[in-house]
């Protein structure tokens, strides 16, 4: 299996960086420096311009250094195919973005061929918190690996906000209502289709991932809990039968925008059982089960994110983890403050962040 390779990297105006260029390794990559100078956007960065999204929640504007017109990133990466160049400038009304010079035309082919999987301190909420992390979990595996799903993915917000604008009207228009029906039936329906099959492959994939950390792999149960049908008909027919609560609630309550994927440790919901140590381990457990259904789905092994790992995982699992991930043949990039943790990646390559600038590496 070809490991995706990050050979480029430049950012500037992203956050606080400055004229950030890296020519990073193909194995490990450390990021080392104190709290607040930069590390962590360094990952955002990498991520934001091969997903379209801030794994910290942040909209376009936070994105943009508070002394900068725009946002820039440059990512080179070499893979199983040709090499790509992904380009995005962020404005603080555009968006632009390119890949290989052109604007792309099919999402999976934007976004399988940068590949990143990120473990960061917020992935507690996988376990912890609301859905719609978890949502987020399967929707961001599946418009890499599932030619369509993101275009599916876009539709079915587009047709769920127009929808649920005109269950807000004073007087709503049922007709023009339940004109939406379709749309929302035609892509919500595919949309349940794909993480249902998605989460049956998600569960070994954890298992492996726990075991991998030294947890008991079959404690964990992965279970999609989809409010609709994967059936367009059925679904349909249920949009109708629910429009009356629709109209007494003023929002759209069916479909995959309220679904989710249950997490079972022992029998028993992860988020009321797991200690904080196994809610830790579970929450990597599902990053490298990302991991593993991303290389199995692309033929590509994705590049591997780590904030502040060692902050989350005592040393011995933040060890075994390296191991792993050397194992694996996957190019990580590690955001840490403690120069003894870069010795836990033999050979990775040591960058100093200060003030939003990065020393050479190492070599």
């Amino acid at each position: 299996m070809t490991p995706l390779r990050i050979t480029e990297l430049s950012v500037d105006g992203f956050r606080n960086l400055r004229d950030v260029k890296l020519l990073p390794s193909p194995g490990g990559n450390v990021l080392l420096g104190d709290n607040g100078h930069g590390k962590t956007s360094i990952l955002e960065a990498i991520d934001y311009a091969a997903s379209l999204r801030s794994f910290r929640g942040a909209t376009r504007t936070q994105l943009i250094g508070h002394e900068a017109k725009a946002a820039q990133v440059l990512l080179r990466v070499a893979g199983p195919d040709p090499a790509r160049e992904y380009r995005l400038r962020l404005g603080r009304t555009t968006r632009e973005i390119t890949l290989d010079g052109k604007r792309p035309e099919r999402a999976v082919e934007y976004f399988a061929g940068a590949a990143c999987v990120v473990f960061h301190p917020g992935d507690l909420d996988l376990v912890r918190g609301p859905p719609e992390l978890r949502r987020r979990l399967l929707d961001r595996i599946l418009v890499r690996a599932v030619d369509g799903y993101g275009e599916a993915l876009k539709s079915y917000g587009k047709a769920l906000r127009a929808r649920n604008v005109l269950l807000r009207e004073r007087h709503p228009d049922t007709r023009a209502i339940q004109a939406f029906d379709f749309p929302l039936a035609r892509y919500g329906s595919a949309l349940v289709r794909a993480r249902s099959v998605l989460a049956h492959d998600l569960v070994p994939a954890a298992r492996r991932a726990l075991d991998e950390v030294a947890l008991s792999p079959d404690a964990i149960e992965l279970r999609y809990q989809p409010r609709a049908s994967g059936d367009q008909v059925v679904f349909t027919a249920a949009l109708a039968e629910n429009l009356s609560r629709d109209l007494a609630r003023r929002s759209t309550a069916l479909g995959p925008h309220a679904d989710d994927l249950a997490i079972t440790w022992s029998g028993l919901p992860a988020r009321i059982v797991a200690s904080q140590g196994q809610t830790r381990a579970l929450a990597l457990a599902l990053r490298l089960a990302e991991l593993h259904v991303l290389e199995a789905r692309t033929r590509a092994i994705p590049v591997l994110l780590l904030d502040d790992v060692s902050s989350e995982l005592d040393r011995e699992r933040t060890a075994r983890l390296f191991k792993l991930v050397a194992a694996l043949g996957a190019q990580v990039f590690v955001t840490t403050t403690d120069p003894a943790i870069a010795a836990l990646l033999p050979g990775a390559r040591r960058f100093t962040v200060t003030d939003g600038a990065v020393g050479p590496g190492d070599g």
